[in-house]
């Protein structure tokens, strides 16, 4: 629906007269909505719907007959047919002069323009008069003009003219060699005393009497500074020194003066080797009586029942000096029975101090250096050892030399730990140290297994399962070293960068163990 509304001002802008209608139309046709809703709503739209309105209205009455369009028809075509018979008419006019006008200037018989080219052009025509005028090689302009300009230089550059330029040159050079040349033999004259000739002569003569003078006074002193028979010469003071520096170096360098220097050096380099040698000497028997020993101990504790024992008192002094650096209690048990009747399994206790985050809790140590054990019979027993000793955790250690084919040096299995420890090799103590802090963690994560320390829960998870996965790059790095020699560097670095994580990891272990405890301290 659009609302056309017109004012007196409007119908005057679009062409009409004073009156004023108001329209109400509702546009259906799609074309002329389309085009409608290019313009703007309001004033826009209103302006050009009235504009189409009375284009419409102005053509449907010129189509109903107000205008005779056959007759206007005919009558442009009249018009047309007499424009073009004018058009051809005068054309043909313009041709015709044209061609005329251009005939009378370029015809090549008739034409002014050939007639004119052929008077300049012909011979004795305007411009071969005009050249031979003023460029002719007789009486023309140019011809007088070079004549009266180059006749006097010709006659000043002619060699025959002795007043020309080349007599005149030659006279002056001839003059001024002449003067050069007495002046160069007067000065070569002897005749002369001012002459450079005559000086030079004198010169010579009296520095060759100097210079006589000078050197044979020079040769008659240096004669004498090399002279013998002068005591004061310098050959006969170099002389003297000589032999006085030869005398002081026989006395301080002779070994049949005992108070001499190197009689001296060489008293005390005799007493410094024999010190040497008898301390290398005492040391040498030390050391195979030492070893000795030890041979006769091993042999002794591998053929006795007793050899077990050895291994188990290893163990307890490693655990002593660790429960003592964690303010712990360490207690050997093996000969002493548990909670459960006649049964003594458990050879060492460990009990946490009052200084860490579980007071009171108990690991218990089971050693073993016989190969009569496996994986299930060793945690078969560690459970009954946990059992017997009341302890949290169990530890089962096993000497290297009776680990069950395939173990790792370092096993979790829940509370229970399982090492492989070798007494001779110090470098498996750190596994008996990580299964110390390891087995310390776990009692005090047992003890502290609540929501308030979840998180501690999880680092203490995390630095064992870190602990357990590098003690087996370690052993995995010994055993390289054992076989592959040439190695050697690579795996030591290895083996060192796993020992430091591995001590990393204990230290974070005791940390959060720390920090436990002083979360229950707060508490």
């Amino acid at each position: 629906m659009i609302q056309v509304t017109r004012s007196i001002d409007e119908a005057q802008d679009v062409g009409g007269g004073n009156s004023v209608m108001l329209l109400t139309l509702e546009v259906t046709d799609p074309e002329a909505t389309t085009e409608l809703e290019k313009h703007s709503e309001g004033r826009d739209r209103e302006r050009y719907a009235l504009s189409a309105l009375r284009l419409g209205i102005l053509a449907i009455r010129q189509a109903s007959g107000e205008l005779d369009a056959t007759t206007i028809r005919r009558a442009g075509q009249d018009v047309l047919r007499q424009l073009e018979s004018l058009l051809a008419e005068r054309g043909t006019e313009i041709t015709t002069g044209i061609a005329g006008a251009l005939r009378q200037y370029f015809d090549p018989a008739t034409g002014a323009l050939s007639q004119r080219i052929e008077s300049l052009l012909k011979q004795d025509g305007e411009l071969e008069r005009a050249l031979r005028l003023h460029l002719g090689p007789e009486s023309s302009t140019i011809a007088r003009t070079l004549k009266e300009h180059l006749d006097p230089l010709l006659s000043l550059l002619s060699p025959d003219d002795a007043e020309g330029l080349k007599g005149r040159i030659e006279s002056m050079l001839e003059e001024a060699f002449e003067k050069q040349q007495q002046r160069i033999l007067k000065e070569f004259s002897l005749d002369s005393e001012d002459s450079v000739l005559s000086r030079l002569v004198t010169k010579v003569h009296e520095s060759n009497g100097d210079l006589t003078t000078g050197i044979k006074g020079q040769v008659d002193s240096l004669i004498g500074e090399f002279s013998l028979d002068k005591p004061d010469s310098a050959l006969s003071r170099l002389v003297r020194k000589v032999e006085a520096a030869q005398k002081q170096i026989g006395e301080t360098l002779t070994l049949d003066d005992d108070a001499s220097p190197l009689s001296r050096l060489k008293r005390e380099l005799q007493s410094t080797i024999n010190t040497l040698v008898d301390n290398n000497t005492k040391f040498q028997t030390e050391v195979r009586e030492t070893l000795a020993r030890l041979q006769t101990h091993r042999a002794t504790a591998a053929q006795s029942t007793l050899h077990g024992n050895s291994f188990e008192e290893r163990l307890g002094e490693l655990l002593d000096l660790e429960a003592g650096r964690l303010n712990d209690v360490n207690e050997s048990t093996g000969t002493t029975t548990g909670a459960i009747g006649y049964c003594k399994i458990g050879d060492f206790v460990t009990t946490l101090g009052p200084d860490s985050a579980a007071p009171a809790a108990r690991i218990v140590w089971e050693a073993k250096s016989n190969k009569s054990y496996d994986a299930g019979s060793a945690l078969k027993e560690l459970d009954q050892a946990r059992k017997n000793r009341q302890a949290q955790v169990g530890v089962f250690v096993f000497s290297k030399n009776a680990a069950p084919a395939g173990a790792e040096p370092f096993s979790r299995y829940g509370s229970d730990l399982m090492v492989i420890w070798d007494p001779e090799d110090s470098t498996t103590d750190l596994f008996v140290k990580a299964a110390y802090s390891v087995a310390r963690a776990l009692v005090i994560r047992e003890a502290h297994a609540s929501a308030e320390s979840e998180a501690t829960v999880e680092a203490i998870e995390s630095a064992t399962r870190t602990i357990e996965a590098q003690i087996k790059h370690v052993s995995d790095i010994k055993t390289w070293a054992e076989t592959v020699r040439s190695n050697g560097e690579k795996i030591a670095d290895r083996a060192g960068r796993m020992q430091d994580v591995l001590q990393t990891q204990v230290e974070e272990l005791n940390r959060q163990v720390a920090a436990m405890k002083t979360s229950k301290t707060q508490a």
